[in-house]
C-alpha cells in the first residue's frame, strides 16, 4: 500500500468516525454520567470494531452479503437492543427533569443531580461492544471497503492491524474527543434540565434507530418466511 492510498483510507475512516450513529450517541449518553463511563463506552466500541475487522478479514462478514436472513436477524437483534437502551436513557431524562423541578421548588442548587448514578466500567464497555456488533452495516462497510485498500500479497493480519486499526483509531479519537468536550462542559451540564434534554433527545434518537432497524429486519424477513 502506497502512502497516498493509505492517506485516502484515513480520509474514509475519518468520515466514518464523524458520521453520527448509535456509537456516538452511546458515548455521549455515558459521558453525561461520568468521563470514565464515556471513555469505557468508547473503548468498547473500538473493541467491537476490531472484532468486525477480524470477521471481515476471515471472510465471515461476507455471510451478510450472501445471506439476507442473517443480515435481517442481526438487524432485529440490534434494533431491540437500541430500543431497550433508548428507553432507559429516556427514563433517565425523566428523572433529571424531576430533579430540576425539586431544585426549582426548594431554591437549593445541587452540584450533582440526585438521579445520577455511577456506572460500572464493564457496563459501559459492554454496551459499546454490543452496540457496535449488533449493527450489521458496520460489517458490510468493512466488507465493501477493505478489498479496495488491501494489496494482493497481504494477509488477514494486514487487514486487522492496519486497516482495522486505522478505522478503530479514528473512531476512538473522535469518541474520546466528544467525551472530553462533554466533561469540560460539566459545570454547564450539571444543570439537570440541560442534561435531561440531552438524555431525552439521545434516548428518542436511539429508539428511532432501533425501530428503523427492526422495521428493516421484519421487512426483509417476511418475504423469506412467507
Amino acid at each position: 500500500m502506497t502512502l497516498g492510498t493509505y492517506l485516502a483510507f484515513v480520509g474514509v475512516a475519518v468520515i466514518l468516525a464523524i458520521t453520527p450513529g448509535p456509537d456516538t450517541l452511546l458515548s455521549l449518553r455515558y459521558a453525561l454520567v461520568s468521563r470514565r463511563a464515556g471513555i469505557f463506552a468508547a473503548l468498547g466500541t473500538t473493541f467491537g470494531l476490531f472484532i468486525w475487522a477480524v470477521l471481515a478479514a476471515l471472510g465471515l462478514a461476507a455471510l451478510f452479503d450472501a445471506s439476507d436472513s442473517a443480515y435481517y436477524i442481526v438487524s432485529l437483534a440490534g434494533g431491540s437492543y437500541l430500543i431497550w437502551l433508548g428507553a432507559r436513557t429516556s427514563l433517565t431524562a425523566r428523572a433529571r427533569f424531576r430533579d430540576a423541578s425539586v431544585i426549582t421548588a426548594s431554591g437549593v442548587q445541587q452540584t450533582q443531580p440526585a438521579s445520577t448514578k455511577s456506572v460500572k466500567a464493564t457496563t459501559a464497555f459492554g454496551a459499546g461492544i454490543v452496540t457496535c456488533l449488533t449493527n450489521p452495516k458496520t460489517g458490510l462497510f468493512f466488507l465493501a471497503l477493505f478489498p479496495q485498500f488491501t494489496p494482493r500479497e497481504s494477509g488477514p493480519l494486514f487487514v486487522i492491524a492496519v486497516l482495522g486499526g486505522t478505522v478503530a483509531a479514528a473512531i476512538l479519537l473522535y469518541l474520546l474527543g466528544l467525551v472530553l468536550i462533554v466533561d469540560a462542559a460539566n459545570r454547564w451540564l450539571s444543570n439537570p434540565r440541560v442534561t435531561g434534554w440531552i438524555e431525552l433527545i439521545s434516548g428518542l434518537t436511539l429508539l428511532g434507530l432501533g425501530l428503523y432497524m427492526i422495521a428493516t429486519g421484519l421487512y426483509g424477513l417476511l418475504p423469506l418466511v412467507l
